[in-house]
């Protein structure tokens, strides 16, 4: 590659970040004018949080993609696009758009899903590249499931990369209303409400996109429910989910905390416990690698079969990390890898279910906010054209 080729890609790169920050600064601009105008119609402490939630979050957004503009190109895109160039890297790519097989001692589902990630990856980094990977027509839309206490943000987990999937190719997408600190029951129950309302139209059929709990969310729906909705739930994805439970929830911290549960017969608790589920005593049970490693072992031949299950695990360093990963990584520590919050042996479906594991990809467990440098829409983009290239998701 040419000098002059170089400096015409980097000039690209910084254009497309260019393109990114003012894209966050009008966003941000019309998220905080319309909390604002809220606030001055409806006066209180719900809309002041809601405001200052978007301050800060704007803010976050705003300063994150100026930072990202000065920065450097990183070392990794490098890799990745030493990566692409490779011949068995090509071979892939070309299979998967020409709908041919691989051989499995070629190329493992999370070879073929790496493959795909960074054609489109570096396509959205560098305007230059041209991706060899295609996005397919399909029927189904994407239903997206937030995680662990989602409201402290702007926007349900990966919304930014499914508006893009939407205005890009037409594929609709709708978020399931479920909260980030209720347990597994009472989302399932949410979840089923919500899919009665979505799923009313005959035709209409959902992928579902899960983050964090939102995985476990979804499974407990399934298992529960999964058999009324039939064929119109194509199919589970989960990204960093908890799938066997979190060892986190564990931790001597949060069980020292947990011993004032032990004052659960004094009065106050009581009061506390009744209207604000003081400590989320079993938001954490159901999160509990003890509580849910267990359940998934007795409950998994019971989840419909007519559908298909992914997941994909995350995995950062101190150096990669959000800076709220940061402190989750410092204060609770573990010997596996992991995001920040989630083990990547845990994120990952079992030997005995069937479900395709996509492998673990570089990632904190925040890349699914609106202000992640994560190119989200890339996320989404392989997952389709691996879905659909198996034949699971049209």
């Amino acid at each position: 590659m040419s000098k002059k080729t170089n400096i015409r890609d980097f000039i690209l790169r910084k254009k497309k970040r260019l393109e990114v920050l003012k894209h966050a600064t009008k966003s941000s601009f019309s998220d905080i004018t319309s909390k604002l105008e809220g606030s001055v119609k409806d006066p209180g402490l719900k809309s002041s949080l809601y405001l200052g939630r978007s301050l800060f979050n704007s803010a976050a957004w705003v300063s994150k993609s100026s930072m990202r503009l000065l920065k450097p190109i990183e070392p990794s895109f490098i890799e990745k696009k030493v990566f692409l160039a490779k011949e068995s890297t090509q071979y892939i790519l070309k299979r998967v758009r020409e709908k041919k097989s691989i051989s499995y001692k070629k190329a493992t589902y999370a070879d073929i899903f790496k493959a795909v990630f960074y054609d489109f990856e570096v396509s959205h980094l560098e305007k230059s590249y041209q991706k060899v990977s295609k996005v397919p027509e399909i029927d189904s839309s994407v239903l997206l499931v937030s995680g662990v206490l989602n409201e402290i943000f702007s926007t349900p987990a990966f919304e930014r990369g499914a508006k893009y999937i939407r205005s890009t190719y037409g594929i609709k997408f709708d978020y399931c209303p479920t909260s980030g600190t209720k347990t597994t029951q009472e989302n399932s129950n949410l979840i089923k409400k919500h899919l009665n309302e979505l799923l009313a139209d005959e035709d209409k059929k959902v992928w579902a996109f899960a983050f964090s709990k939102g995985g476990i969310d979804f499974l407990h729906f399934l298992k529960e429910h999964g058999d009324e909705f039939g064929p119109k739930i194509e199919g589970l994805s989960t990204v960093a989910s908890p799938l066997l439970g979190s060892e986190r929830v564990n931790h001597k911290i949060l069980k020292l905390i947990n011993n004032l549960h032990q004052l659960e017969k004094n009065a106050v608790y009581k009061f506390l416990d009744k209207h604000f589920d003081l400590l989320f005593k079993d938001f954490q049970k159901s999160l509990s690698s003890d509580f849910q490693e267990h359940w998934f072992s007795e409950n998994y031949s019971f989840l419909p079969r007519n559908m298909f299950y992914t997941a994909l695990a995350l995995e950062s360093n101190w150096v990669d990390s959000h800076v709220w990963m940061v402190l989750t990584k410092l204060f609770f520590q573990s010997k596996s890898k992991n995001d920040g919050i989630v083990d990547v042996e845990k994120a990952l479906y079992p030997d005995y279910f069937q479900g395709i594991n996509l492998g673990i990809m570089k990632g904190h467990h925040l890349i699914g906010t609106r202000s992640s440098d994560y190119v989200q829409e890339a996320l989404i983009e392989a997952h389709i054209v691996l879905l659909n290239y198996l034949g699971l998701l049209r």
